[in-house]
């Protein structure tokens, strides 16, 4: 910033630095990158980032480590909900997180689980509702008809034909097939009277609590600009994004991701547990589709064992590839959205039959056992940071001097 003041006819510029502000969690990626010739701390920011902070002496010891490497002398870091929130870095390791975690753990999936599941779930849909789905899969039913079928049976299609997914190999692209297609019978089973653990209106799922607040729809789509976004995942559609990235769609999305779809309401129950933890963004709140998957699975395994993903393993597996098959197409949820639903007490009492289960989280599931997605996703975020914040810092200093 420049003051400019006179006296005795003489004109006086002072020039005055200020900083350049980053979000906590991009303070955080500078911060292992400044630590990354040592393990035990590197791994314990890691830790952090995916997790979250959650005590007051865990934020005591990055707020020293930021003073120590020299961070706050370079930066503004911000702790504000929107800093969080509109942290490209964040949602950017997100997305590319979920896309490496995909390719790392597909293969360790079986078919056949998977097939048996399916068909388990397609089973027991009532008639009427078995009978719509069917024709939204054939092409019977226009999609557009419902904004759940229309979200599905678009990331059916990219599975089978975007250039992105052709890394994938035959079987793995069915098996991202079958996930898809169980997490919407998943969906249509949620007002299924027969289906246990209905926590809709409770907690952090009461609309209150939630915090969703549905943006202003905008403008449709025109010839010359035919997509709402181009962007996979929680990417919105003015976040920067390489052509070349994996993050980039070409041919996007014709209908409102859920990543641009909505706000929040600080004050709601949800957002406060969200954003104190000072790195997760809101993209659709707690995540109903993770509960509506977790009713289906309680229900089969009520009903003689037919759940095929009842091992600590088996399950983990599959909720990393469920997971990630969902964020990275559309980023309806981020990672923080689709496992807070596993730390609900009536949750962890119900899958009690899954040993070890109160101990999944975002570090075991994303983290240890995924180090190779992780540190590849994590590399390609500081990169992809380190220009982002080059920018950002040319423009700082072209505004403090000329003022634009």
């Amino acid at each position: 910033m420049i003051i400019i003041y006179t006296t005795s006819n003489i004109i006086f510029f002072i020039a005055i630095y200020t900083m350049v502000t980053i979000s906590f969690g991009q303070a955080l990626l500078l911060l292992m990158n400044k630590y990354k010739d040592t393990p035990l701390t590197c791994n314990n920011l890691k830790q952090f980032y995916i997790q979250g902070i959650v005590s007051p002496t865990e934020l005591n010891y990055i707020q020293q480590l930021f003073d120590e490497s020299g961070l706050t002398k370079e930066y503004e870091i911000s702790y504000s909900e929107k800093e969080i929130d509109e942290d490209p870095s964040r949602r950017y390791f997100e997305t590319h997180l979920a896309f490496e975690t995909l390719l790392n753990s597909l293969g360790k999936i079986n078919i056949e689980d998977l097939a048996k599941y399916y068909q388990a779930l397609y089973n027991t849909l009532p008639e009427v509702i078995k009978n719509k789905y069917n024709h939204f899969i054939e092409g019977k039913i226009s999609s557009k008809e419902d904004s759940f079928a229309t979200e599905y049976m678009d990331a059916l299609q990219k599975v089978q034909d975007h250039e992105n997914y052709q890394r994938l190999l035959p079987e793995q692209k069915e098996k991202v097939l079958l996930i898809l297609k169980t997490s919407w019978l998943g969906v249509l089973h949620a007002k299924n009277p027969q289906v246990p653990l209905n926590l809709y209106g409770t907690g952090f799922f009461s609309e209150a609590n939630r915090g969703r607040i549905v943006k202003e729809k905008p403008g449709l789509p025109t010839e010359k600009s035919p997509y709402y976004s181009n962007h996979f995942g929680l990417m919105k559609t003015y976040m920067p994004v390489p052509r070349n990235d994996i993050a980039y769609a070409e041919s996007g999305f014709t209908f409102l991701k859920p990543s641009d779809q909505n706000t929040f309401n600080p004050e709601s129950a949800w957002s406060k547990q969200n954003f104190s933890k000072l790195v997760h963004p809101f993209s659709c709140s707690i995540s109903g589709t993770t509960l509506c998957q977790l009713r289906v699975m309680k229900k089969l395994q009520e009903d003689e064992g037919q759940l095929p993903f009842n091992s600590q393993e088996k399950f983990s597996t599959f909720l990393k590839c469920f997971m990630s098959s969902l964020l990275f197409n559309s980023g309806g949820h981020c990672f923080n959205e689709f496992l807070s639903v596993l730390e609900i007490p009536q949750i962890k009492k119900e899958f009690s039959f899954i040993d070890g289960f109160e101990q999944i989280n975002a570090t075991t599931l994303l983290f240890h056992g995924n180090e190779e997605a992780f540190d590849k996703a994590l590399k390609d975020t500081l990169e992809y940071t380190q220009v982002l914040l080059a920018k950002k810092e040319m423009h700082h200093e072209l505004k403090a001097q000329f003022g634009f």
